[in-house]
C-alpha cells in the first residue's frame, strides 16, 4: 500500500471517529429541570461559589475546526468576543488562565449547546459570564459588557470590578 493511500485512510478514519464523537455529544438529553439564569443582583457576589463562562460557540470537534478557521481568517466577524479575547490559536491564553485561577470560585466552561441543555432562558444572549451560589445562577458580565472589551486586560478589569 502506498504512503499516500495510508495517509488518506488515516484521515478518513480520524474524520469518522470525530463524527461519531460529535454525534454522541449532540445526542445528550436536556437536563430535566433546567436552572433559570437570574438577572444581576439576585444574590450578593460575595456568596458566589462558581463562575460559569458561556461561549457563543458550539462544542465538538467539527465546530471547533470551523471556529478555528473563522477566528483566524475572519476575526472581525467572529461571534464570540469572550473566545476571541481569552483564547489563542489552540488554547486558553496563559494570562487569562492565571487570572481565573486567582479567583476564589470553581470554574465551569460551557459552549452554547451545553448551556441550552441545562439552563433557561435558552435564548440568553451569549457570550456571558455567570456566577452561582449553589442554588441560584445570575449574570455577572453580560454580552454587551463583554463586547465592549477590546483587550484581555479590559475584560480582566471588568470581571474584577464586578466581583469586588
Amino acid at each position: 500500500m502506498s504512503a499516500k493511500k495510508i495517509v488518506w485512510i488515516s484521515v478518513a478514519a480520524i474524520l469518522l471517529i470525530a463524527a461519531i464523537i460529535d454525534g454522541i455529544r449532540y445526542l445528550k438529553p436536556d437536563v430535566e429541570n433546567k436552572q433559570k439564569v437570574q438577572q444581576q443582583s439576585s444574590f450578593p457576589v460575595s456568596s458566589a461559589k462558581e463562575m460559569i463562562l458561556v461561549y457563543n460557540a458550539y462544542g465538538g470537534i467539527y465546530p471547533g475546526i470551523v471556529d478555528f478557521v473563522h477566528k483566524e481568517m475572519f476575526a472581525k466577524s467572529y461571534p464570540c468576543n469572550l473566545c476571541y479575547l481569552t483564547f489563542g490559536t489552540f488554547s486558553m491564553k496563559p494570562e487569562w488562565k492565571e487570572f481565573l485561577e486567582s479567583l476564589p470560585y470553581k470554574k465551569t466552561e460551557l459552549h452554547k449547546d451545553d448551556f441550552k441543555r441545562s439552563y433557561l432562558p435558552e435564548s440568553l444572549p451569549l457570550p456571558v459570564i455567570l456566577i452561582s451560589n449553589g442554588t441560584t445562577v445570575q449574570i455577572l458580565v453580560s454580552v454587551e459588557e463583554i463586547n465592549q472589551c477590546k483587550t484581555l486586560q479590559q475584560l480582566k478589569e471588568l470581571v474584577q470590578s464586578k466581583i469586588e
